[in-house]
This record gives C-alpha cells, sequence and structure tokens, in this order.
C-alpha cells in the first residue's frame, strides 16, 4: 500500500470513531452556527438573557424569523428558554455548549500534539519558578503563555471573576490583563462575571 493511501485510509478510520450520537450532535451544531443571524443572537446572549422581542428589534429582524433562529439554537444544545411572566426568556446553555465541545474535542478523538522547541523555548524564557516574568507582547508567545496558564483551571467548573484572579495572580500581578486576554484568545468564555474554559486542555494547546 502507498504512503498516501495508508495516511487516507488511517484518516478515514479516524473519522469512524464518531459514534452516531456525535455525528448527530457535530451536524446540528454546523448548522445553528451557518448562519449570521444566529451566530448574532449567540452575541447578544452571551450578555444577558433577553426575549423574543426583544432580539427581533435588536437585530431589526421579524419575531417569526427570531422563532425560527432560536428553534434551530435551541434543537442544537446552545440555547435554553424559560418563561418568567409573559415572556419567554432566552439564554445560552452552558451545558449544551460543553457537551458539544467535549464531543468535538474529546481526548479519544484528537491525535496528541507535541509542545515544539519553540514552545519550550518561549516558557522557559517568560516562566521562572512557577511565576511569569513579564507578558509578551507578541501574539504568538502570549498565546504559548497563555495555554500554560489555563492548566490552572479545571475544565468543566465554572469560576468567579475573584476566584479566576486569584489563581492568575499566583502566576503574576497583573491579574486583570491576563484574565482579558484568555477571553480575547477564547481559552476562557465569560458569562455575567462567570468564567469557564473553552476545552480541554490537550485541545486548547497549539492552537492559532
Amino acid at each position: 500500500m502507498m504512503k498516501d493511501e495508508r495516511e487516507y485510509q488511517e484518516k478515514d478510520e479516524h473519522l469512524l470513531r464518531f459514534t452516531p450520537d456525535q455525528v448527530d450532535l457535530l451536524l446540528r451544531f454546523g448548522r445553528a452556527l451557518a448562519d449570521q443571524t444566529r451566530i448574532r443572537i449567540l452575541g447578544l446572549l452571551i450578555e444577558r438573557p433577553m426575549y423574543g422581542q426583544e432580539l427581533a428589534e435588536a437585530l431589526d429582524v421579524k419575531p417569526p424569523t427570531i422563532s425560527h433562529h432560536l428553534t434551530i439554537l435551541k434543537q442544537a444544545g446552545l440555547v435554553l428558554a424559560r418563561r418568567e411572566n409573559a415572556y419567554h426568556y432566552y439564554q445560552l446553555d452552558h451545558n449544551g455548549i460543553r457537551q458539544v465541545a467535549e464531543s468535538l474535542f474529546a481526548e479519544s478523538l484528537l491525535p496528541q500534539i507535541p509542545r515544539n522547541d519553540e514552545r519550550a523555548r518561549v516558557l522557559a524564557s517568560f516562566f521562572k519558578d512557577g511565576r511569569l516574568l513579564s507578558i509578551p507582547a507578541q501574539h504568538k508567545k502570549r498565546r504559548y503563555v497563555l495555554e500554560e496558564l489555563s492548566h490552572a483551571f479545571e475544565w468543566g467548573h465554572i469560576y468567579e471573576e475573584k476566584e479566576v484572579n486569584a489563581l492568575l495572580q499566583e502566576f503574576h500581578e497583573d491579574a486583570s490583563s491576563l484574565r482579558r486576554d484568555l477571553i480575547a484568545e477564547k481559552i476562557m468564555m465569560r458569562d455575567r462575571g462567570r468564567y469557564w474554559l473553552v476545552r480541554p486542555h490537550n485541545a486548547a494547546e497549539g492552537g492559532t
């Protein structure tokens, strides 16, 4: 068997390791994000829960259109609905999002990403005795540092902002900048003062 054929077969076998439930989940997730309006809805719901009419006015679309998009987002496990008085409020479904992330980035479905020499050199130059000497100005180096700092947080755990600050201050006094960078790099997410890792550590490392 030729090299290209072996590589193709290995990739094909790798894809077959997804279960039917995982495939269905990923298809629904992909469909949910394949529309600009739905992405804008998620962007608004990151800030706070909103009811349907409020979303329609914010996005300048008709309420039936918003209802259609919300149904797709709920089916994908990204949004939850709750009734409060005469309104149906919608909010991010954090458990659903974590389920999708775990399916996408399950350790058994991903190749191990080795830490290359460049990464090791960067970490060695910016850390000493477990402390971060300075926050790198260069994006790639800062990304390596932030990925390393993310190991201070437990996957699946939700942290209050003061907990995030306390953990980061063990590495560097400027916890606020590090916290903002973790959000900006999408290593962590934030919602109403609560923070959590976007994906498991082995999947987060080696990102762009």
